[in-house]
C-alpha cells in the first residue's frame, strides 16, 4: 500500500518550530531576575505507550500492530503480513494529542483474509479499542469515513491542527493495477478519542 505523507525533511522542520516555539515561550513566561536560565524545556507525557493491538468489534478485527516508518521513497510503510496493522511510529501514540495512522491490508492475493477486508462496512459512531504497551486500551469513535483516489495528496491522514487525539485507519480499496502495482483508491476511517 502506498500512502503519500510529507516530505521527511518537512516533518524536521516542523517538529524543529514547535519545539523551538515552545522553548522561547518557557524562557518567556519564566521571571529569571537574577537567576540562570533553564536548561531544558520538559514536555508533558501522559505515560502512553505505543500500541500493541486492535480491536473493532463491529467488524471483527483483532489485530496485532507492527512498527512502521517511511520507505526510501517517502510513503508509509505496510504491514508485512495480511492479518496484522501498520502504526506509523514517527507521528503520536494513541491517545496523544495528534493524528495516530495505522494501516492495514483488504483484498489479499489468493483470497486470503485480510485484516480491513470490512474496513468499508463501518459506521460513524462504531469504537476501535487500540491497547498500548503498558496495558491501557484507548477508545475511538468513527467521525467519517472517506474514500481518495489513489493519485489525490492523503496528507490529511497524517496531520490535525485542533489539538484533539485522533486515530486515522487507511487501507487500499478499488481495482488492482497491476501495471502500477497499486489499487485505484484509498479508503480512510477518520475517528476522534472517546470523550473528545
Amino acid at each position: 500500500m502506498k500512502v503519500r505523507l510529507p516530505s521527511r525533511r518537512l516533518f524536521l522542520v516542523i517538529s524543529l518550530v514547535v519545539a523551538t516555539s515552545l522553548a522561547l515561550f518557557d524562557l518567556w513566561m519564566t521571571d529569571n531576575k537574577g537567576g540562570e536560565l533553564p536548561q531544558s524545556v520538559v514536555f508533558e507525557n501522559k505515560g502512553l505507550g505505543p500500541p500493541v493491538r486492535l480491536r473493532i468489534p463491529s467488524i471483527d478485527v483483532d489485530a496485532g500492530v507492527e512498527y512502521v516508518g517511511l520507505t526510501l521513497s517517502g510513503e508509509m510503510g505496510a504491514p508485512k503480513s495480511p492479518e496484522n496493522v501498520a502504526w506509523l511510529n514517527l507521528g503520536p501514540n494513541p491517545g496523544e494529542v495528534g493524528s495516530v495512522v495505522i494501516a492495514g491490508h483488504s483484498g489479499w492475493e489468493n483470497a486470503i483474509p485480510a485484516v480491513f477486508d470490512n474496513l468499508d462496512k463501518l459506521d460513524i459512531g462504531d469504537k476501535l479499542y487500540i491497547e498500548n504497551n503498558k496495558g491501557t486500551t484507548v477508545v475511538f469513535i468513527v467521525r467519517k469515513i472517506q474514500s481518495y483516489d489513489s493519485g489525490v495528496d492523503t496528507s490529511i491522514v497524517f496531520s490535525s491542527t485542533d489539538e484533539k487525539e485522533h486515530l486515522n485507519l487507511i487501507t487500499c480499496a478499488g481495482d488492482w493495477d497491476k501495471i502500477a502495482k497499486k489499487s485505484a483508491s484509498r479508503l480512510v476511517v477518520f475517528t476522534d478519542k472517546e470523550g473528545e
